[in-house]
C-alpha cells in the first residue's frame, strides 16, 4: 500500500502530466495553445484523482493488464460524471459536453471516451507510472512532507482563485440571461403600446442610440412607464458591462479552457459573453 504523502505527490504529478496531455490535444486540434484546465495553474485534478484511486484500487492487480483497464475506464468514468454534475450543480454550466455523441449520458459522459480511459489507464500504469514510481519511492520522508505542504498550499489558493472566477462567470450569465428577459418583455410591450421598433442590450449600451429612443417616445400615450423602465434597464446594462469588463481575465480564461462549455438555462446568455469578452480581449490587445 503506497503511503499517504507518496499519494498526494502522484495526484500532483498526473495532475499536471495530464495537464500537459490537454495543452498538447488542443494544440493540435485547436491550432492555438491554450491552458486547458479549471484551475490556472498547470494543473487538471480530474487526471491525479482518477491515477491515485487507480493505484489504490489495483493494488497487486497492476500486473493485469486486463484488470488495469476495466478498472481503469471504469474509475475514470465515474469520476468525469462525478465532476461534470458537482461543477454543473454549482455553476449551471457543463464544462463539457459529449451530448454530440452516442450513448452519452447526459452529456457528461460517453462510451468513446470509456474506452480511451482504459486505454490511457493501461499505458500509465504499465508504462509511465513505474518510471515515476522509481524517484519517487526514494525520497525520504522529511523531503516529501515539504513538498507535499508547498503543493497543496499553493493549489488550495488556486482552487479559491478558480472557484471565485468560476462563481463570477455564472453570476455575469445569470444576469446576462435576466437583462435580456426583461429587454424581449419590455420591447415587446413598447411594439404593442406605442410601436417602437425593438430593443437590445446594444442598444441600452450605446449612450447616442439610448437618447434617440428616449426622444422619440416623449409624449406618447402610455410611454411614461416604458420610459422609467428602459432607463432602468439602461443601468443595469452598464453596470453588468462594468462587472464583465473587471472579471475579463478570468472569463476569458475559463472560456478558452473549456470551449465546448455549455449553458443549458442561459444559452443566449453564454454566447454573448462569449463575444463581449473577445470584443474585450481584442481592444485590450489593439492598445
Amino acid at each position: 500500500m503506497t503511503e499517504p504523502l507518496r499519494l498526494i505527490l502522484y495526484f500532483f504529478l498526473y495532475s499536471f502530466l495530464g495537464w500537459c496531455a490537454e495543452v498538447a490535444f488542443a494544440a493540435v486540434t485547436l491550432r492555438k495553445l491554450v491552458n486547458r484546465g479549471f484551475l490556472n495553474g498547470p494543473l487538471c485534478p480530474i487526471y491525479g484523482f482518477g491515477m491515485v484511486a487507480l493505484l489504490v484500487a489495483l493494488g497487486p492487480l497492476a500486473r493485469n493488464p486486463l484488470a488495469v483497464f476495466l478498472v481503469g475506464a471504469v474509475l475514470s468514468t465515474l469520476i468525469e460524471l462525478f465532476g461534470g454534475w458537482v461543477l454543473y450543480r454549482l455553476f449551471h454550466t457543463r464544462w463539457w459536453d459529449y451530448s454530440d455523441k452516442r450513448w452519452n449520458v447526459g452529456g457528461f459522459i460517453c462510451p468513446q471516451f470509456t474506452l480511451l480511459w482504459g486505454l490511457g489507464s493501461l499505458v500509465m500504469v504499465r508504462l509511465v507510472h513505474p518510471l515515476l514510481a522509481a524517484p519517487v519511492e526514494r525520497l525520504p520522508h522529511v523531503a516529501l512532507l515539504a513538498v507535499d505542504c508547498v503543493l497543496l498550499v499553493v493549489a488550495a489558493v488556486d482552487a479559491g482563485l478558480s472557484f471565485a472566477q468560476a462563481a463570477g462567470l455564472a453570476r455575469s450569465l445569470r444576469a446576462l440571461g435576466d437583462l435580456g428577459d426583461k429587454i424581449r418583455s419590455l420591447s415587446d410591450a413598447m411594439t404593442t403600446h406605442i410601436g417602437t421598433g425593438a430593443m437590445t442590450i446594444d442598444t441600452l449600451l450605446d449612450e447616442q442610440r439610448l437618447q434617440l429612443m428616449l426622444a422619440a417616445m416623449e409624449g406618447r400615450e402610455n410611454a411614461a412607464a416604458l420610459y422609467d423602465q428602459i432607463t432602468d434597464l439602461a443601468g443595469h446594462a452598464k453596470l453588468l458591462r462594468a462587472e464583465v469588463e473587471k472579471r475579463r481575465s478570468g472569463m476569458n480564461r475559463l472560456l478558452r479552457a473549456f470551449p465546448h462549455m455549455q449553458a443549458p438555462r442561459q444559452p443566449e446568455a453564454l454566447t454573448r459573453l462569449r463575444g463581449r469578452v473577445e470584443d474585450l480581449q481584442k481592444q485590450r490587445r489593439g492598445r
